[in-house]
């Protein structure tokens, strides 16, 4: 198998620890670490979160390989299969009736890294952003407004209470009910949109001229209590599969058989940044993105899911 030097170890070796007492479910019609579902004896990493190539030597430990995904099907089962195995943190903020941003530090990382980010939101009216280069809302910010005035408009300014730069006339919001939105702002174009996958579902957008980074996020209300939801930590959601471009930049093959990949689930809108990017040469899905596939940087430790192939009986019998 092909293993380029970046993914070696400082021996030259890679590290691959042992998952056979670790917290995978077992079926006994599946060999010894996995367990059956419709017809695929998958495992699944609850507890251990590695790089791509050790989740990659890990399954082979395990006499399987990362997961493979090669028609729509096998992607509706597995998407199943981690939402019946694998419990997903998630924060639920109440923000009283006050125009006051409230930072959530938890997810700068993630935000400086990706360039988006993914909530649900249940009030009234007036959901109230602020994308910062700095932990000040005063100067350097992008602030979005969804469901203001009522209801019956969204807004996004380039500062705080500044005009508006884009509006979108809807009723975006519910008094009694979470629903789904998604913010990017990749260079320099700053797009909101309702739904889970990022990319779909856009209702405004705004290009800044003279763009600044975005490091932090904080949300707020106005004049009614907001509530929102979010995945606290959004990488412990994210999945390694077989998928990778290390041998021909831009050309995507299932390792180790160096299958192309020909069935595709990319995430909207990024998969032209994302699979060319000259840093990210890894697949994985994520619950974050309604399991849509995006690359990844190889040596970033995610969890991931092993496949025994030659043990797996057809879902149709």
């Amino acid at each position: 198998m092909f293993v380029p030097n970046v993914l070696l170890g400082m021996s030259g070796d890679k590290v691959v620890p042992s998952l056979r007492h670790s917290k995978f479910k077992v079926d006994a019609t599946c060999p010894g670490g996995f367990t059956l579902y419709r017809g695929l004896c998958l495992a699944l990493s609850n507890k251990i979160m590695l790089s791509w190539p050790n989740a990659l030597g890990t399954c082979q430990d395990l006499s399987g390989t990362l997961l493979t995904i090669d028609n729509a099907q096998k992607q509706k089962n597995v998407e199943d299969f981690i939402t019946e195995h694998y419990n997903a943190s998630k924060r639920v903020l109440d923000l009283p009736p006050v125009y006051q941003y409230h930072y959530i530090d938890e997810l700068s990382t993630y935000i400086r890294q990706e360039k988006y980010i993914q909530f649900d939101i249940k009030g009234c009216n007036d959901a109230h952003l602020i994308l910062s280069e700095h932990r000040n809302d005063s100067f350097s910010s992008y602030e979005i407004v969804i469901g203001g005035w009522g209801n019956t408009q969204s807004v996004i300014r380039d500062c705080k209470q500044c005009i508006s730069k884009a509006t979108a006339s809807h009723s975006p919001l519910y008094c009694t009910e979470f629903r789904p939105f998604w913010v990017s702002w990749g260079s320099g174009t700053i797009r909101v949109g309702e739904g889970r996958e990022v990319g779909t579902g856009t209702f405004m957008e705004w290009s800044d001229p003279t763009s600044h980074p975005v490091n932090v996020l904080g949300i707020s209300s106005w004049n009614t209590m907001t509530y929102w939801r979010y995945f606290k930590d959004p990488y412990n959601s994210n999945f390694w599969l077989a998928g990778s471009d290390l041998r021909h930049h831009g050309q995507w093959e299932w390792f180790p058989e160096e299958d192309f990949v020909v069935f595709e689930n990319w995430l909207p809108d990024q998969e032209e940044s994302q699979q060319h990017s000259p840093s990210r040469h890894c697949m994985q899905m994520s619950l974050y993105n309604n399991f849509k596939w995006v690359a990844d940087n190889c040596m970033q430790n995610r969890k991931f899911i092993c496949e025994h192939l030659s043990t797996s009986k057809s879902p149709f019998g």
